[in-house]
């Protein structure tokens, strides 16, 4: 088995982030006004909302050295695939 270089696996590191943070984020304010209409909530109550996936991505990078360290990159990488491939469905 060979092993991807330190490039390509940073490269896949910064589409994993680019998948399942940018795009959640930037599709989430396209739908405010409709969302914040229908639901009537208040501009406080949608501005938490809109900072919980700052706040998991941030979470998320705390935990991801030191389960790195504990099981190994290549299967931390492989578990928040799947873990962003089961959020996109």
């Amino acid at each position: 088995m060979t092993y991807p270089s330190s490039t390509k696996f940073a490269l896949l590191g910064a589409a994993l982030i680019a998948i399942s943070y940018g795009l959640a984020r930037f599709a989430f304010g396209l739908f405010v006004p409709p969302i914040r209409h229908d639901l009537g909530l208040s501009p406080s109550e949608i501005g938490m909302i809109s900072a919980l996936p700052l706040i998991s991505f941030i979470f998320a990078t705390l935990i991801a050295s030191v389960i790195a360290d504990r099981i190994g990159a290549r299967i931390t990488a492989i578990i928040s695939g799947s873990f962003g491939t089961v959020g996109w469905v």
